[in-house]
């Protein structure tokens, strides 16, 4: 009888000891999946400045942006900024976001130093997040080429 006693004692100490090492082991292995997840969800990132970059490389080398095409040969000068399309209007063309979302992309203030010009996207609210900082040459009405700055100013998102 005692000897029943301490084998079903042995029994509940080897089964407590069973589950609380199961226990461990599995948070142990959940741990290490989300530690691994977050590790190649880092690695993956691509920071918002370069995404911004991309899309802004758009303004001036697209002739359905900003581009200067010639009328004779449709070659486009990428880089070289028609001053006669740089409106608001031609913007709505080249970039547009939606009316409920796009407060939640990118969105785009653009100005060139030397001419005076700035326009910007259908959503954006003078929050600049961050500017990125373009060597353009920009083509008058005459069809004269002058070196300039264009200054893209980005706003990421407002809101949540």
């Amino acid at each position: 009888m005692l000897a029943d006693r301490k084998a079903q004692f042995e029994l509940a100490r080897k089964t407590i000891y069973w589950m609380i090492a199961a226990l461990i082991i599995s948070m142990l292995v959940l741990a290490f999946a989300l530690i691994l997840g977050n590790y190649t969800g880092k690695l993956t990132s691509v920071p918002k400045e370069l995404q911004a970059e991309l899309i802004s490389q758009r303004f001036a080398n697209v002739p359905e942006c900003f581009a200067y095409q010639d009328n004779l040969t449709g070659k486009v000068f990428s880089g070289m900024i028609d001053l006669m399309k740089f409106t608001e209007e031609q913007m709505k063309q080249c970039y547009i976001t939606d009316k409920e979302a796009g407060i939640k992309q990118f969105n785009f203030r653009l100005k060139l130093a030397k001419a005076g010009k700035e326009v910007s996207t259908n959503n954006y609210y003078n929050h600049d997040d961050f500017t990125i900082y373009k060597e353009v040459l920009v083509r008058n009405e005459k069809g004269e080429v002058a070196k300039d700055q264009l200054m893209i100013y980005v706003q990421e998102k407002i809101g949540n």
